[in-house]
């Protein structure tokens, strides 16, 4: 079940996460948590870094009890829910600055993976331009895909990208739309 943290208003945060039966004004019915609906699988919290202190205590007690309480309710129940978390921020900073929970950046570091940005690792940049064209094309209904220039390449393949992939994907979506002739110029990019 993928999550994002930071797009979740705060003041629902925790229905959301935790299963809830009428507990509060407008819960006029039960709803099945993301927790219950991960239960036996895996819950992706993307964005971690954005989740507020208060549901910090909430999440770690879900982890270490392996059991959730629904708001409303008098029962627990237990989950067995693995947790992959992301996030683009550092958070062994934030927890010494107190801005995220200490004990929770060592529970969900249990296995850490550091993907370093695009500007580390230039040598995946062709493989991906190419992977993210075949994508955009596919979406466009665009066949073939448009493929760079050499110049266009070279461009793509020297530039910074502070804004990751999520940055060259856009770029590449908008070359793509202005590309005449299945190839994208530097003046598409």
């Amino acid at each position: 079940i993928p999550v994002n943290c930071g797009a979740i208003p705060e003041n629902l945060i925790e229905s959301e996460f935790l299963t809830h039966e009428g507990a509060f004004t407008g819960a006029d019915k039960a709803r099945k948590g993301l927790f219950l609906e991960a239960d036996r699988g895996t819950i992706f919290l993307d964005e971690i870094g954005e989740l507020p202190l208060g549901l910090q205590v909430k999440l770690l007690h879900v982890l270490e009890g392996r059991a959730i309480r629904p708001l409303g309710s008098e029962q627990v129940r237990k989950v067995d829910v693995r947790i992959v978390a992301a996030t683009n921020r550092d958070l062994r900073t934030m927890a010494a600055e107190g801005r995220f929970r200490e004990d929770l950046y060592f529970r969900l570091s249990g296995f850490h993976i550091h993907v370093p940005s695009l500007r580390e690792r230039r040598e995946d940049l062709p493989a991906l331009v190419r992977f993210l064209l075949q994508r955009g094309a596919t979406r466009f209904g665009l066949t073939p895909a448009p493929q760079p220039d050499s110049e266009a390449g070279d461009i793509l393949v020297n530039h910074d990208w502070p804004g990751n992939v999520r940055e060259l994907e856009n770029v590449l979506h908008r070359a793509m739309i202005l590309a005449e002739a299945g190839r994208i110029t530097v003046a598409d990019l």
